[in-house]
């Protein structure tokens, strides 16, 4: 049995197979331990540093690789320190946070670090709704990007952007109030909005395993094996339009209860 499952030239091939290239805007969702004993990656931040030198050198300089940091800081009551809370997105995700290159966003629920040609436009002037008008998720789409999903399935955050825009009735727009300081250490008191469903419906929660289903049904995904796993890519618009049809005819395909009852 070989000692590594992959190196740092398959990550490139695999990014390359899937679509990716030069100028291209990256959502990541990802669990990059899963891919096996990567040849290089002694450590965590070994392993998130290759992955992070090859995203950058699929996009280019053009590109614009974007990853979720989220910390949900006011919904726990907690505080948010843009420069020092830590994501609760996993380790690729951190180590990116952590990079000098990088922004983030001041949303305290749904921040999100970027990097490269539009990591400004991405991170500045947030909008108090996480998942309404000037939302990060809007200029996402609006740009055209793509969501990468690595060791993952084909359910993203993104999808509760398109229940808000679709209006569903599952959902809520739900207000909360903490302390938030920016990366010059200013200190201000404010409130962001979640798009919350109740926690008294369990019903209501998010289930992607239709999504994904009809993602891949319909050619949405294109996938490429990396060591012990996979990884997916989907165009932004094309998965907005396939959320966006459906829920004209299966209202709540998204939710753990799915439309059995009709509603």
């Amino acid at each position: 049995m070989a000692r590594f499952h992959y190196n740092y030239q398959d990550i490139i091939n695999a990014f390359q197979e899937i679509g990716l290239g030069k100028g291209d805007i990256v959502f990541i969702h990802s669990n990059i331990g899963f891919f096996g004993r990567m040849e290089g990656g002694e450590s965590a931040d070994n392993l998130c540093e290759k992955f992070y030198l090859a995203l950058k050198e699929t996009v280019g300089l053009e590109g614009t690789i974007v990853v979720p940091t989220f910390s949900y800081s006011f919904c726990h009551n907690e505080e948010y320190h843009v420069n020092s809370t830590v994501s609760g997105c996993g380790m690729f995700s951190e180590y990116m946070r952590k990079q000098p290159d990088v922004v983030r966003s001041m949303d305290p629920n749904f921040s999100v670090a970027a990097t490269g040609a539009l990591a400004q436009y991405f991170t500045e002037n947030c909008a108090h709704e996480s998942f309404g008008k000037g939302s990060f998720w809007e200029r996402f789409l609006q740009k055209k990007g793509k969501l990468l999903c690595m060791n993952m399935d084909c359910g993203s955050t993104f999808v509760h952007y398109l229940e808000n825009v679709n209006n569903v009735s599952y959902r809520y727009n739900k207000a909360f109030n903490g302390q938030m300081w920016d990366k010059d250490e200013n200190c201000r008191r404010d409130y962001f909005v979640h798009y919350v469903y109740g926690l008294e419906c369990p019903q209501d929660g998010p289930f992607f395993g239709r999504l994904d289903q009809k993602c891949r049904q319909r050619g949405l995904c294109i996938t490429a094996s990396l060591g012990k796993g996979t990884m997916l890519v989907m165009d932004a618009e094309r998965y907005a339009k396939l959320i966006t049809d459906t829920l004209q005819t299966e209202p709540r395909f998204l939710t753990i209860g799915g439309d059995g009852d009709g509603n």
